[in-house]
């Protein structure tokens, strides 16, 4: 029995251990891949540790310029299952005195009619189904308010802390931010967010090719440029 129990202990080290082999291997890969796509756009690059240590986010910024594009890896750890994915874009520049403003995707006709004409339980219900959806795809406040003037233009809803309702006009008719949405899918496509912080772009959909990357830190800059 003993022997048995032996062999199998040292059959799971054996696997354990080529896991994670594998997985060094796998990062170290990333790390380099990620390095060769700023080398090809003059960008900057360096992996920094989550404070936790259960997660790490791979940072692209432009020596010339005041953005960071972060890959952001954050795990449970031991006690958690769920881990989080996401792409950051984020200029400094555009920050708001105070408060916190959203532009998120336009609403579908049949949202912005149950908004218009469905009753308060009806109407109550939609908005919190879109703040629940923006803080999936954005990690936004709850504590924000849906601007119901904006629930039917083409430009996108704005979800807005009092007295930033306005924060997000200049961006709602970005061609470059309209043509991004006509290419893609939704999960594709970040959420944008204006605080004391500066402006940020949110994606939850994490995607390692070069394009892409270069695709998001173009919009980013075109709305910045908005502001």
């Amino acid at each position: 029995m003993d022997y048995w129990f032996i062999i199998i202990l040292a059959a799971a080290s054996m696997i354990g251990g080529r896991l994670i082999i594998k997985s060094i291997k796998k990062s170290q890969d990333k790390r380099e891949d990620y390095q060769a796509i700023a080398q090809q756009f003059g960008w900057s690059y360096m992996r920094e540790k989550a404070s936790d240590n259960f997660g790490h986010y791979d940072i692209f910024s432009d020596p010339a310029d005041d953005w960071t594009l972060k890959i952001v890896f954050i795990s449970g750890g031991a006690t958690h299952g769920s881990v989080t994915r996401r792409i950051d874009w984020h200029s400094p520049s555009g920050a708001l005195p105070e408060g916190e403003a959203v532009l998120g995707a336009p609403l579908p006709e049949k949202t912005v009619s149950v908004l218009q004409s469905g009753g308060g339980i009806g109407s109550s219900l939609t908005k919190a189904a879109i703040k629940g959806t923006m803080y999936a795809l954005g990690k936004t406040k709850f504590s924000l308010t849906l601007d119901e003037a904006t629930a039917g233009d083409p430009g996108g809803i704005v979800l807005a802390s009092s007295g930033q309702e306005l924060a997000m006009n200049a961006l709602r008719r970005n061609e470059a931010l309209a043509q991004f949405r006509e290419t893609r899918k939704e999960v594709d496509v970040p959420v944008i967010i204006r605080d004391d912080t500066g402006l940020t772009l949110r994606r939850p959909n994490v995607t390692h090719d070069a394009a892409e990357l270069k695709a998001i830190v173009e919009l980013g800059k075109d709305l910045r440029a908005d502001l």
